[in-house]
């Protein structure tokens, strides 16, 4: 259904994303370091595991955000759950003797050991076991909202330091990571940063973007002609210009409609995604009130870097320039904000017109 508020798991149910299927398809095939990003909630989730539950081969998804409590992963949780799955996918046709050699794992860190044996071996070295039997078929470790994974231990270089062995020593493994905070993400991930493991390795990049007005509208016309519904082109339209191209709003759109209540199916949309928003905001706003402020400024339209920093020390009190820019930075890392030169001059805007309603609503002090 197109309308189905969790993530897809069929290629059959994704609709206006058939170049970014085959870019996919056939990026799994052929690279070893694949990054699927984009805004919050346009479809990235979906086009993985729709992709994958189709995929000739092995694969493991891990959700990295299940893992994130208290500001850091838990290392223990996550890394159990990484070897559960990799287990389990081993009970899979030619791989049950890979897992039989090392049956009874127990865990620690990415130390795996072997119950009964007194040996331990570590992941690493499991997967190496695996490419060797894999023959062509490839493996695919795939991490959901890896940008979380910069909370792993110290900034996660244990897990870059396994990906980078990984992509260097195993030719049928295929890491594939997704991200929302796109900046973030390249940042962790620091491939063109000299100190960082993943230093100078190819990284295929694919980016889902929102769906233009006239394929937003066909998605709508769509979704509702699969569920026997006839809406006016122009209640159509007035959806478009709220919740713009982006997908998971629009399908949350059309499942209220279908489920809930007609009459008021857009309020209703706009609220339930302004709690989303809000609740994304709050934690980040938490740590500073700076992020609120410059928030709040923008969604006013004071968009420039001089015009942010007069309005907050109008109204909140001094900031320096760079706390600001840090600030701006930031939201421009985690895709609450985009920058544009516009006739010369760096101005910002905001990507999803929900998290700017919030904005605009948010009391500030």
């Amino acid at each position: 259904m197109l309308f189905s508020i969790e993530p897809k798991h069929s290629l059959g149910d994704l609709f206006n994303r058939e170049k970014e299927i085959r870019t996919f398809q056939e990026a799994l095939q052929s690279e070893r370091l694949i990054v699927l990003d984009g805004l919050r909630r346009v479809g990235k989730t979906s086009l993985l595991k729709a992709v994958l539950d189709e995929f000739d081969g092995y694969y493991v998804f891990t959700d990295c955000r299940a893992y994130f409590r208290n500001n850091l992963i838990d290392v223990e949780a996550f890394d159990k759950a990484l070897i559960k799955g990799i287990e389990k996918t081993l009970k899979l046709g030619k791989l049950k003797k890979i897992l039989k050699s090392i049956s009874g794992l127990s865990f620690g860190g990415f130390g795996i050991s072997i119950e009964g044996k007194g040996q331990e071996t570590s992941l690493a070295e499991v997967l190496k076991n695996i490419d060797e039997v894999l023959k062509g078929k490839r493996f695919i470790l795939a991490f959901d909202e890896a940008q979380n994974l910069r909370f792993y231990r110290k900034g996660g270089k244990d897990l870059l330091n396994l990906f980078a062995y990984t992509y260097d020593n195993l030719k049928n493994f295929v890491i594939v990571l997704t991200g929302s905070e796109i900046g973030l993400l390249h940042d962790f991930l620091g491939i063109d940063d000299p100190d960082a493991p993943l230093f100078g390795r190819y990284l295929s990049e694919i980016r889902l973007q929102r769906f233009s007005q006239d394929k937003s509208l066909e998605f709508l016309r769509e979704g509702f002609e699969e569920l026997a519904i006839n809406v006016s082109e122009k209640e159509l339209e007035r959806v478009v210009d709220e919740l713009d191209g982006i997908v998971g709003y629009l399908s949350m759109y059309g499942y209220i409609y279908y489920k809930d209540n007609q009459a008021n199916a857009l309020e209703r949309t706009k609220e339930q995604a302004k709690k989303l928003v809000a609740k994304e905001l709050g934690a980040l706003i938490k740590r500073s009130m700076n992020y609120g402020y410059v928030l709040k400024a923008v969604s006013l339209h004071i968009n420039r870097f001089n015009q942010i920093r007069t309005y907050i020390e109008n109204n909140f009190g001094s900031i320096s320039d760079p706390t600001l820019s840090k600030i701006l930075n930031t939201l421009v890392n985690q895709s609450f904000l985009e920058q544009k030169y516009v006739d010369g001059i760096k101005r910002y805007s905001f990507p999803d017109p929900v998290v700017e309603y919030v904005c605009r609503e948010m009391k500030v002090k």
